[in-house]
C-alpha cells in the first residue's frame, strides 16, 4: 500500500518514499475501485491535480482535449506521457484524454515539480506518466458496461495477454465507447441598445459569468459520441536480461448532434430561433446559427513504437525507445447567416504529429553512484487548413481554402543524473538537461485581408539544472528538498496560426520565446505505523515569458504574446491508512495560491490569479473489500476556477461559468466467481448542479460486468 514502485521521478526504478518528490502512483487495483471510462476518472484523487469535465468519461460529448492544472501549472506547461513519448498535440500542446486505451493501462505515475531536468519541454508542472501493460501471464478479459441519465450508452472491450515459455509476448485489445450525451451547452444572449423587436416569453432571466443580466433563450441539444481504441503489441526476451518490443495503436473519436431546443415562443406559441426580438421590453438579437456546436468533430491518433530495454555489459543498463504519433482533429463550425442545419460555414482541419526517440544509459560509479545519462530527440509537426463550405453540417462540401498554417518544431537534447550517497541516510541528486530547440513555419489567408508569410528558422537552447535531496532520518520519517529550472517551447499555434472562432480572431507571434519556470519545494512523510502515512509538501514556482493572449480588441481580436511573470505556491497535504481489515481511507488537500506578478500589456491581470488555477482542491477516497464484496466512494472538492486573466468571471450557476463544487462517486462490486465480476456506480451522487464552462452530468447510473480467463 506505501511503497509502490515508480520509475518517472528519477528515470530509474525506486520506491515512492525513496523519490525526491512527493509522487503518487495510480495502481491497477485502485483503477478496478473506480467507475474507468477514460483516463481522467483514474486520475480523480491525485492530490494538487485538477481536471475539466472532458477530461472525466461521464463528461459532455466535445472534444477529449480538455484543460488541468498540477499545483496550478496550467496543463500547456504539465508533460503528459504515454510509455514516455509525449501526448501534447504538436499544434496547441493539449491533450485527448480519449488516447490511452483504459484496459492497458498498468499504473500511472504522477510526479510534481520542475522536471525538465529529465524530460525537456513541458515540465514545468510535472509529469504524468501512463504506462501500459506489458505481458507476464495469459489473461483474456472482456467488459460490459451500460449507462443511464447522463451517463447514457455503452462501452464494450475485450482485451488479451500472453507470454510463452521461449519469451514470446503479445498483448491486443479492443475497445468501444458510446454516449447519448445530454443537454449541456446553452445559448445565452445579453439585451443591446436600441428598440425592442418582435415580443416572446420563455426566455429565463440570468447573468453571464462575468455578471451582466442576460437571457437564457435555449440549449444546444445533445452532443453525442463514438469512441474506439485498439491496440497490438509484441514483446520478445532475448535473454533473462534483454527484450525488444514494439506495436501500434490507434484511437478515434466522432462526434455527432441532435435537434436544438429554443425556449422562446412568439404570440401565437410557434418557436423563435431568430430575429430582433423583444424579451421583458429589451432588445435582443438572435441568430439561428447559435444553436449549432461544432460537430460533425474527428480526433484520432495513431501511435507506432519500438523499443529495446537491457544491459550493455555487465553494470549498464541500456533502454532505447523510438515512437510516432500521427493526429487527426477536424470539426466544422456554422457562420453567421447559416441555420442549425445548413448554410455556409468552416471545417478546420488540423493534421499533425510527433516524433520521439531517447536512448539511455545507466550505472554504477564505484559503490555510493549511480549514473542515468542520455540523449533525446523530439520533432513535431502541424498543417493546418481552414475550408470554406457550402453547408458546414458536411465536411466535404468545400467550396474554397481560406487559409492555414504549417509549423515545424525539432528538439535535440542530452541529459546526465547523478546519484549520489552522501551517507546511509542522505541521498543526493544532481542533475541537468541541454535543450536545443528549432522552428519554422508559414501562414496563408486567402480571405481579406488576403496574404502569405514565411518566417525565418530559428531557435533557442535552455539548460535546465536540478539539486535534490532525500533524508531519512529515522526508518519512519523522509525528509525532501529539491530546486530546479524548466521550461516549455511555444506550440506550432502559438506561433504560426491565426484563427476565428465564435467571432474571436486569436494571432500567432512567430518570434514567441520559451516560457521558463523556477521551482523550489521542501517536504517530507511520517509512517506512523505499517499502514499509515501523513505528508506534507510546500513549493513555489516562479513563471516568467508566460505565452498569454493579449486582448487587442474585447471579443474581437487576440493576439499571443509573451507576457510578464507569474508566481504559484502551495501547500498540499496527504494521509492514508487502513480503518480496518477491510477498508483503506486517502485523503489530501491543497492549497494553492496562484498570481500575475508582472504583465505591462495587461495591467488589470496584475495580481489577479492565474486561469485553470483553483485555490483550494480537497479529496476523501474510501476502499473497502469484504469476501467477495468490493466498494469505493471518492469525494473530491474543487474551489472556483477564473478563465478570464483579469477575474471577471466571478458568478457560478450560469453558463460557462466554473463554479466552485464537490462532486460525489460511488461505487459497489460483487465477485460471482474468480472470473465473473459485476458492479454498479453512481456518479454525482448527491446530484449537483455544476458548470465547468459546460454543464456537468447529473446523477448517473452504469453496470458494469467482467469476465476474465
Amino acid at each position: 500500500m506505501m511503497d509502490e514502485v515508480v520509475v518517472t521521478a528519477t528515470r530509474t526504478t525506486g520506491l515512492v518514499s525513496d523519490v525526491p518528490t512527493a509522487a503518487t502512483v495510480v495502481t491497477a487495483r485502485q483503477m478496478e475501485d473506480k467507475n474507468i471510462s477514460r483516463l481522467g476518472d483514474m486520475l480523480f484523487q491525485v492530490p494538487s491535480l485538477y481536471l475539466q469535465n472532458g477530461a472525466l468519461g461521464q463528461s459532455q460529448g466535445t472534444s477529449g482535449t480538455s484543460g488541468m492544472s498540477l499545483r496550478g501549472i496550467d496543463q500547456n506547461k504539465t508533460l503528459i506521457l504515454l510509455d514516455g513519448q509525449p501526448l501534447q498535440d504538436a499544434s496547441s500542446g493539449k491533450v485527448n484524454w480519449r488516447i490511452p486505451f483504459a484496459e492497458d493501462i498498468e499504473r500511472i505515475e504522477v510526479v510534481p515539480g520542475a522536471f525538465s531536468s529529465l524530460y525537456g519541454s513541458n515540465a514545468i508542472g510535472g509529469v504524468i506518466n501512463i504506462i501500459t501493460k506489458s505481458p507476464n501471464k495469459r489473461e483474456l478479459t472482456a467488459k460490459l458496461k451500460k449507462g443511464w441519465g447522463d451517463a447514457s450508452g455503452a462501452d464494450a472491450s475485450i482485451y488479451f495477454r500472453n507470454k510463452s515459455d521461449q519469451g514470446l509476448g503479445i498483448v491486443a485489445g479492443f475497445g468501444y465507447q458510446g454516449r447519448d450525451s445530454y443537454v449541456n451547452d446553452f445559448v445565452v444572449r445579453t439585451p443591446v441598445a436600441g428598440a425592442a423587436g418582435t415580443a416572446v416569453t420563455g426566455a429565463q432571466a440570468t447573468t453571464t459569468r462575468d455578471g451582466a443580466p442576460a437571457y437564457l433563450v435555449g440549449d444546444k441539444g445533445a452532443a453525442p459520441w463514438r469512441s474506439a481504441n485498439a491496440t497490438a503489441k509484441l514483446f520478445y526476451d532475448l535473454n533473462a536480461r534483454d527484450k525488444i518490443y514494439g506495436g501500434i495503436a490507434y484511437q478515434e473519436t466522432n462526434q455527432g448532434y441532435t435537434l436544438f431546443n429554443t425556449y422562446l415562443r412568439n404570440a401565437a406559441g410557434a418557436p423563435v430561433s431568430a430575429g430582433t426580438l423583444g424579451i421583458n421590453g429589451q432588445r435582443v438579437t438572435l441568430a439561428e446559427s447559435a444553436f449549432a456546436n461544432n460537430s460533425p468533430l474527428r480526433e484520432a491518433a495513431t501511435r507506432y513504437f519500438v523499443g529495446y530495454e537491457g544491459t550493455a555489459g555487465n553494470d549498464y543498463l541500456l533502454k532505447i525507445d523510438l515512437a510516432k504519433i500521427v493526429r487527426a482533429y477536424s470539426f466544422t463550425q456554422a457562420g453567421a447567416a447559416a441555420t442549425w442545419g445548413s448554410g455556409a460555414g468552416t471545417l478546420t482541419d488540423t493534421p499533425n504529429g510527433g516524433t520521439d526517440g531517447t536512448a539511455q544509459l545507466s550505472f554504477p560509479v564505484g559503490t555510493r553512484q549511480f549514473i542515468v545519462t542520455g540523449l533525446a530527440f523530439h520533432r513535431d509537426m502541424a498543417n493546418q487548413r481552414t475550408y470554406g463550405l457550402s453547408s458546414w453540417r458536411n465536411p466535404d462540401a468545400r467550396v474554397s481554402l481560406d487559409g492555414g498554417y504549417n509549423g515545424s518544431s525539432a528538439t535535440t537534447s542530452f541529459f546526465a543524473q547523478d546519484e549520489i550517497r552522501m551517507a546511509e541516510t542522505l541521498n543526493v541528486y544532481l542533475g541537468g538537461r541541454w535543450d536545443d530547440w528549432n522552428t519554422s513555419g508559414d501562414n496563408f489567408r486567402n480571405t481579406a485581408p488576403t496574404g502569405a508569410t514565411a518566417f525565418a528558422a530559428r531557435g533557442a537552447s535552455a539548460f535546465s539544472p536540478k539539486i535534490s535531496a532525500v533524508y531519512k532520518p529515522t526508518e519512519a520519517a523522509t525528509l525532501r528538498a529539491s530546486y530546479g529550472k524548466s521550461f516549455r517551447a511555444p506550440a506550432n499555434l502559438d506561433m504560426y496560426a491565426t484563427s476565428t472562432i465564435n467571432g474571436l480572431t486569436t494571432r500567432g507571434d512567430p518570434n514567441l520565446q520559451p516560457e521558463r519556470g523556477e521551482t523550489w519545494e521542501a517536504g517530507g512523510e511520517l509512517r506512523l505505523k505499517e499502514y499509515t502515512r501523513i505528508s506534507a509538501t510546500y513549493y513555489e514556482t516562479l513563471l516568467s515569458n508566460l505565452i498569454y493572449l493579449q486582448q487587442i480588441t474585447p471579443l474581437v481580436l487576440s493576439q499571443r504574446i509573451n507576457a510578464g511573470k507569474a508566481k504559484v505556491s502551495g501547500i498540499e497535504l496527504g494521509a492514508a491508512t487502513r480503518l480496518a481489515s477491510w477498508l483503506e481511507l486517502d485523503a489530501n488537500y491543497a492549497y494553492v495560491e496562484s498570481r500575475m506578478l508582472d504583465n505591462p500589456t495587461d495591467p488589470l491581470s496584475v495580481g489577479k490569479r492565474l486561469t485553470d488555477s483553483p485555490r483550494n482542491i480537497a479529496g476523501i477516497g474510501l476502499a473497502a473489500q469484504q469476501g467477495s464484496w468490493s466498494g469505493a466512494l471518492d469525494v473530491r472538492y474543487i474551489s472556483h476556477v477564473f478563465m478570464t486573466a483579469k477575474n471577471t468571471d466571478m458568478f457560478e450557476g450560469v453558463p460557462t461559468s466554473y463554479d466552485a463544487h464537490t462532486m460525489v462517486n460511488a461505487k459497489l462490486g460483487y465477485a460471482f466467481s474468480r472470473g465473473v465480476k459485476g458492479s454498479v456506480a453512481i456518479n454525482n451522487l448527491l446530484d449537483v448542479k455544476a458548470y465547468s464552462f459546460f454543464l456537468l452530468p447529473g446523477r448517473n447510473v452504469t453496470a458494469e460486468m467482467g469476465f476474465s480467463f
